[in-house]
C-alpha cells in the first residue's frame, strides 16, 4: 500500500463522531445548524493538517472565517471573536507546525465556549478500530483514531474522549527500525517520532484545558510533519 493512500485510509478510519445537539444553548434550529457547521469546519481543518496539506488548511480557514462572521446568540461573541482570530492566523500560517498549534487553540476556544454555556457537545461512544497485523499500518490507524478522540476531548469538552485517545496513543508505537522498513529514516522523521513518543507517554496524565491544548498542538504538528515527509519521499 502506498504511504499516501495509507494516510488517507487512516483518516477515514478516525473520522470525528457526530456532534450532539446542544439543546441547552438554544432551542432554535438555526443555532443547532450553526453548531454543526462550525464543528464540520474545524474538523476539516484538523484533517487537512493531519494530511500534511497546508494549502487546504488555508482554504478551509477562509471558509470557517466566513461561517463565524454571521450573527450569533448572546454569550457567544467573545468566543466567536477568538475563533475568527484563529482562522485569520491559519490563513497566513507559514508551515504545518504553526497551523497545528493554531488549530489546537481554536479547538480549545470551542471547548471554552461549550464549558461556559454549560454544555458538552461530544458524547464519547466511539470504539477503537481493530488492530492490524502490520505494525506500520496499525500505528497509523490507531494514532489517527487517538488524534480524533483527543480533539473531541478538547472541543467537547470531554475528559472521557481525551482519555480514550490518550490510551490508544500510548498503546501502540514504532521503533526507528520499524519505520526504516517503509521509509528512509531521516533526522527530521527521527526527531518527530521521538516527539510523538514523548507526547504519548504523558497524554494520559495531562490535565487542564490549556495543558491539553499545548500537548495536542505539538502532537498534531508531529503527525503533520511525519506525513509530509512520507509523501515527499513518494514524489
Amino acid at each position: 500500500m502506498r504511504l499516501a493512500a495509507l494516510i488517507l485510509f487512516a483518516s477515514a478510519c478516525g473520522s470525528p463522531q457526530p456532534v450532539q445537539d446542544p439543546a441547552p444553548v438554544a432551542s432554535e434550529d438555526s443555532t443547532v445548524t450553526d453548531m454543526h457547521l462550525h464543528f464540520d469546519d474545524v474538523n476539516a481543518i484538523q484533517l487537512a493538517i493531519i494530511s500534511g496539506n497546508l494549502n487546504a488548511v488555508r482554504d478551509l480557514a477562509n471558509k470557517a472565517r466566513a461561517g463565524f462572521s454571521g450573527e450569533s446568540p448572546p454569550g457567544w461573541a467573545p468566543f466567536v471573536e477568538r475563533s475568527m482570530a484563529s482562522t485569520e492566523m491559519l490563513v497566513v500560517a507559514e508551515d504545518l507546525q504553526m497551523a497545528a498549534r493554531i488549530a489546537s487553540t481554536m479547538a480549545g476556544t470551542c471547548g471554552d465556549c461549550h464549558r461556559t454555556q454549560g454544555v458538552q457537545v461530544v458524547d464519547h461512544q466511539a470504539v477503537a478500530p481493530p488492530r492490524e497485523e502490520d505494525k506500520f499500518s496499525d500505528f497509523m490507524i490507531q494514532h489517527r483514531w487517538a488524534a480524533d478522540r483527543m480533539w473531541e476531548g478538547i472541543i467537547g469538552p470531554s475528559d472521557s474522549a481525551w482519555q480514550a485517545g490518550a490510551e490508544a496513543l500510548a498503546s501502540t508505537s514504532l521503533t526507528n527500525e520499524d519505520v526504516g522498513v517503509r521509509l528512509e529514516m531521516t533526522p527530521e522523521i527521527e526527531t518527530l517520532l521521538a516527539q510523538i513518543r514523548g507526547d504519548a507517554a504523558v497524554a494520559r496524565t495531562t490535565l487542564g484545558a490549556a495543558a491539553r491544548q499545548e500537548l495536542y498542538g505539538r502532537f498534531l504538528a508531529g503527525c503533520a510533519g511525519c506525513h509530509r515527509n512520507m509523501m515527499d519521499q513518494q514524489d
